[in-house]
């Protein structure tokens, strides 16, 4: 069975389940040509928005990377820091090592002041644009 194979099975059982991966997982090719880093607090009210993010995900498996990162490990929190994301960071979503999304999408933060100036729908169509134009 193939890598992408088994990373598209993975993936399909953990968006199944209605979990996140663990931290650094893959969950698509690491050949593919566009890399997306996942920095999350691993929190109950993150929760629900990483399941939509997933679902965008799933729609791009054969032509993105994903790594993922909790924020509270230590390899999260090295990543988190070498990426400049200090302070109280729920969620980041970096394209190509470049931080594309920040925060939670817009109304999904349980405070306002955790609310970052997107939404999920920017996320799918930063992927599009990345992934149709490379």
């Amino acid at each position: 069975m193939t890598r992408t194979r088994i990373a598209a099975l993975a993936l399909s059982a953990l968006l199944a389940a209605g979990g996140c991966s663990s931290p650094e997982q893959e969950t698509a090719d690491p050949t593919a040509g566009v890399d997306v880093d996942l920095v999350y607090l691993n929190h109950p009210p993150v929760q629900p928005v990483l399941r939509d993010i997933d679902k965008v995900l799933a729609g791009y498996q054969e032509k993105i990377s994903v790594t993922r990162y909790d924020a509270d490990t230590p390899d999260g929190r090295k990543f988190a820091d070498e990426h400049h994301l200090t302070g109280h960071v729920a969620i980041a979503i970096l394209i190509d090592g470049e931080v594309a999304f920040k925060g939670f999408p817009a109304g999904a933060a349980p405070v306002q002041s955790a609310e970052g100036d997107w939404e999920i729908k920017d996320l799918d169509a930063a992927l599009q644009q990345r992934t149709t134009n490379g």
